[in-house]
Formats: C-alpha cells, sequence, structure tokens
C-alpha cells in the first residue's frame, strides 16, 4: 500500500472514482450489478481480502481507496500536503491495508483517511468492479458493483452482500 501523492496520478483515479459515483447514482449506465453492504466493511480485514479477491477476478495489479468527501483538496491535501488517495497494489495483506487506512496522514491521527471520511470509493484501473460507500449508521452504505457472473465467486463469503436489481 502507498500513498499517491502525485497530483496527475490523483487526478487519474479521482476520475475512475467520480465514474463510479456516477454509475452508482444511475447517471451512467452499466452492465454491472450493485450489490449492498454494510460500509464499515470496506475498512475491515474481510473488506481487504473481498478487494483481492476482486482484482484477482479482474486481472488488475492494483486499486485505489479515493475519499470523495471530506473534500479531497480543499480539506485534505490544504491541511496534509498529500491526497487522500492509497495504492492497493495486488498482493498487500490484509493487516498492510488496516496500518494505511488508519494512518496519520500528519500530525492528525483522527483525519486518517479510514477514519474521517464520509464518501469513498475503490476502483482498479479497468473499471470492471468498484466499491462506492457512503458512511452511514444502517447497513447499506456500501455498493459494490461486479459483473453478474462473478456473484458465485464473491456472494456467500465473510462480506455479506445482498443484490439490488
Amino acid at each position: 500500500m502507498r500513498w499517491i501523492l502525485d497530483k496527475a496520478d490523483f487526478e487519474t483515479v479521482r476520475l475512475r472514482a467520480r465514474t463510479g459515483k456516477y454509475i452508482d447514482s444511475g447517471r451512467k449506465a452499466t452492465s454491472l450489478q450493485r450489490w449492498i453492504f454494510d460500509d464499515a466493511y470496506s475498512c475491515t480485514h474481510e473488506g481487504a481480502n473481498l478487494v483481492q479477491q476482486l482484482m484477482a477476478l479482474s486481472g488488475d495489479p492494483n486499486a485505489a481507496y479515493v475519499v470523495l468527501d471530506p473534500d479531497p483538496i480543499q480539506y485534505f491535501h490544504r491541511h496534509f500536503k498529500k491526497y487522500p488517495a492509497l495504492e492497493i497494489a495486488n498482493g498487500d495483506t490484509a493487516d498492510d491495508y488496516i496500518h494505511a487506512l488508519n494512518e496519520d496522514p500528519g500530525g492528525s491521527p483522527a483525519d486518517a483517511v479510514g477514519t474521517n471520511c464520509w464518501e469513498w470509493v475503490i476502483v482498479p484501473p479497468s473499471i470492471k468492479w468498484f466499491i462506492h460507500a457512503l458512511r452511514d449508521s444502517d447497513d447499506g452504505g456500501g455498493h459494490l458493483w461486479m459483473p453478474r457472473d462473478w456473484a458465485e465467486q464473491i456472494v456467500g463469503g465473510p462480506v455479506s452482500l445482498r443484490s439490488v436489481l
């Protein structure tokens, strides 16, 4: 896991994240199927393992965890001189994932990207799948979008997913 520090690299992953957000909002058509889960799972060991499984299925070498709210430029970059985006490499461990999400961004441990966020996206370069999450008190703030034919391999795992047509 590594911080995405370069502005151009950040803008690339931020565009992918926003594409996922637009798909999730219904503004962009897709053939992917939406599955709903508790957003908190994306910040757990099980969530890390799910991301690794999805990267293996899509053949992506990495994915990016990108915070969209609070504002990544006006809030996060202005205060910490880095972007709230992490690259998750194929093969990173669940412990690496949890450590990176809880890492102090610079003088403010409470602002770790896995803690101080209201909206985030996990997306690979291919955008063959993605997770769009909004923090909420219910168990439906996480949306996993993936091909229908992956469901047998993913559904029923440690993260409880339910389909929404």
